[in-house]
């Protein structure tokens, strides 16, 4: 059956991790998507967006550095020119990804960023969806990729005593819950953690995840932190130290009662 062109749902990001698999996702269910690149954005040019009901807002940036934009230009102005593209093109509806741990009583840059992009879009008059991602999991997600690299050092760093709490999600449920949540109303103006059924302690999370011939070093925080400020190739930046010491958990119960279907939980990067 062919896709109604009223189905279309535009995405912003859709190059990175989630906006692939959620495209693929789409796809595979008889929904057709408008991608929007960061290309779009900084020339001011995008593709036809009429017809559209959704925008799924996934574009931003985790790290900042002298060779990249900064969380202010993408986090909040990316944030406000879809707002303005969502009314320009009548698209009621607005998906956006924040992050676990954002309040309004944040001190990290990016958390706080991302708290004001939250405002931006709860103060739109848009009818929203926001979801705050934990660590995302699946083929070639950021977290892996890391490990995946330190791997080759034949050892993995772990910051501080490594017993920090997090609560994975894998991409195929990240996938069904913006499904649903473009298909009923009972999303509609809330904000929801978006945590998989189980908490894991980061250390055993790398300790399930490589083989016993893995080295794996703990760091001092402190050092790391450093480090994270003053090299750029060091394996952890300051918002991943931020993200991890938090032990950022969320309330998987309520994402469970809106989706209605049963998470996958994870205990290794290779689950």
């Amino acid at each position: 059956m062919r896709t109604k062109i009223i189905d279309r749902v535009v995405i912003s990001g859709a190059k990175g991790f989630v906006g692939k698999n959620l495209r693929k996702f789409l796809s595979a269910n008889g929904i057709s998507s408008i991608p929007i690149s960061r290309q779009n954005f900084k020339k001011n040019k995008f593709p036809s967006l009429k017809n559209s009901l959704h925008f799924v807002h996934l574009a931003g940036v985790g790290s900042e550095s002298v060779n990249q934009d900064s969380f202010v230009q993408v986090n909040i102005e990316l944030t406000k020119t879809v707002i303005n593209l969502c009314k320009k093109n009548n698209i009621k509806n607005i998906i956006y990804f924040s992050g676990l741990g954002v309040s309004k009583n944040s001190r990290s840059s990016y958390f706080i960023s991302k708290f004001n992009a939250e405002q931006l879009i709860k103060n739109s008059g848009l009818q929203y969806t926001i979801f705050r991602p934990s660590y995302i999991l699946g083929n070639d997600d950021y977290l892996t990729k890391n490990i995946s690299k330190q791997l080759v050092k034949k050892q993995v760093l772990v910051p501080g005593s490594g017993k920090f709490l997090l609560q994975p999600i894998s991409i195929d449920d990240v996938c069904m819950c913006i499904n649903a949540a473009l298909h009923s109303s009972k999303f509609s103006n809330k904000i929801i953690d978006l945590v998989g059924p189980n908490e894991i302690i980061f250390q055993n999370l790398i300790k399930k995840s490589v083989s016993s011939k893995i080295k794996i070093k703990k760091i001092n925080l402190e050092l790391a932190y450093k480090k994270a400020l003053n090299d750029i190739n060091f394996e952890y930046g300051v918002e991943d130290l931020n993200i991890l010491v938090g032990n950022y958990v969320g309330n998987h119960k309520k994402l469970q009662n809106l989706c209605g279907f049963k998470f996958k939980k994870i205990e290794s990067l290779n689950a």
